[in-house]
């Protein structure tokens, strides 16, 4: 899911190139990955100062944080290798929740950044809660059930996706109406960047469950990997209407609209993301950079690379990237001469 930062000089030329995204860019040198995310109560709502620990394969704990007010949180300089980020329950009325995160760099290139969205569930078996509070339940087949939680239990453990998906199909042969697995399954398809055995299942969950975030957002990444942009703006919109409080949502449906020339709009949606962010994520700031040169506003773009820059220092480009900074400033001095 991730993408290697192109080489910048080859830009300056003309507009900013538009790398294909999964989840986030990739920058560059060992040891500067990092993992992201904002963890959310069942009515979509930030939930702060929630402790969420890093592991790493042998469930060690190597960092520790606790979401800022906006429901944010960080680990650095982070290595390749798989992490589970699980955020502690304890305490409170909802379950603790556990997220395994694969930092695998292509061919040893680059480095990388990635974001998750983390949903506390009320304790509560079978059901899952919108934004508005009304809670989906379904009556559940035992069998059913019992394979998807052998399916859950295989998905938090190193190198057992296999046998994770054969759980999960047959959750669904049982059941196939089952919303859990069928998100459980489509989300996981995605993150493994299967994205065509992705689509019918997450739009399966959809139609289920019209009102299930997670699953409207892994719909509309996938179809955006698969280039079907009409689709996937539709799939992120729902996303956002859902949780308007997401980065992630708020981010590709900005990317979506600018892919299909939808400017203005997009620009709405990548500030937003922006300020979910606090600012914190240079994705955001390489977005709006991309987006202020279709525009012509090149300014505004210098802005946003020195931004991206400020966030991210250590990218492998960033002496190309100042000279890019550089050219726009000298172009945006030459159209108010005009």
């Amino acid at each position: 899911m991730l993408v290697v930062l192109t080489m910048v000089l080859g830009l300056v030329s003309g507009p900013i190139a538009a790398t294909p995204h999964s989840a986030t860019l990739a920058f560059a040198q060992q040891n500067m990955n990092s993992i992201s995310g904002h963890v959310s109560d069942d009515r979509r709502s930030p939930v702060k100062d929630v402790r969420v620990e890093l592991l790493n394969e042998v469930d060690s704990v190597i960092q520790s944080v606790k979401t800022d007010g906006s429901g944010l949180f960080i680990f650095r300089k982070l290595s390749d290798g798989t992490f589970q980020i699980r955020v502690r329950g304890e305490g409170t009325t909802y379950e603790s929740q556990v997220r395994r995160v694969e930092l695998t760099r292509p061919h040893g290139l680059g480095a990388m950044s990635e974001e998750i969205d983390i949903v506390l569930r009320p304790l509560r078996t079978n059901s899952t809660t919108s934004k508005s509070g009304v809670v989906f339940v379904q009556e559940v087949p035992e069998q059913a059930r019992k394979e998807f939680q052998r399916a859950t239990d295989l998905l938090h453990r190193s190198n057992r996706w296999q046998e994770a998906q054969a759980a999960l199909k047959k959750a669904i042969d049982l059941f196939p109406q089952y919303f859990d697995a069928l998100e459980a399954l489509g989300s996981e398809y995605v993150k493994q960047q299967e994205y065509e055995l992705a689509v019918p299942i997450l739009t399966k969950a959809t139609e289920v469950n019209i009102r299930a975030f997670a699953s409207w957002y892994a719909l509309g990444v996938a179809q955006y990997n698969l280039k079907q942009m009409p689709t996937a703006a539709e799939s992120f919109r729902r996303a956002v209407l859902l949780n308007d409080k997401s980065v992630n949502a708020s981010l590709f449906l900005g990317m979506t609209l600018r892919h299909t020339a939808q400017l203005n709009e997009a620009e709405t949606y990548l500030k937003q993301a922006n300020v979910l962010a606090a600012s914190k994520l240079p994705d955001v700031h390489w977005q709006l950079a991309l987006l202020y040169n279709q525009l012509k506003r090149y300014a505004e773009a210098a802005d946003e690379l020195e931004m991206f820059l400020k966030v991210q220092p250590d990218t492998r480009d960033a002496e190309q990237i100042r000279k890019l900074i550089q050219r726009f400033r000298q172009q945006s001095t030459a159209d108010a001469k005009r």
